[in-house]
């Protein structure tokens, strides 16, 4: 969630962060306002996709982090440079 935060901080008017796990308003909000769906899952419980498939909506971009070297953790535990990494792929996919 650091690196989508930080993305969309950055790039308002591109970017907005809505946490899965939070439910689907948000995600819904964001895509009525004419932004994309982006699902960072950070390990092969896939949750970001599940709460998406759970509301019958797919990702217009996907990105698994742990296949981007970055590993799972806390979240007041990610690293600076994880984020940065994330930010990076995101702006590449």
């Amino acid at each position: 969630m650091q690196a989508a935060s930080a993305l969309a901080f950055r790039r308002p008017d591109l970017y907005r962060a809505a946490a899965a796990h939070k439910g689907v308003d948000a995600v819904e909000d964001a895509v009525s306002d004419g932004f994309k769906i982006l699902a960072l899952d950070g390990c092969s419980d896939r949750c970001a996709t599940k709460k998406l498939d759970e509301a019958g909506m797919k990702a217009d971009v996907y990105l698994m982090v742990t296949e981007l070297g970055v590993e799972k953790t806390r979240p007041s535990d990610v690293k600076s440079e994880y984020v940065e990494k994330i930010v990076r792929a995101i702006k590449e996919a």
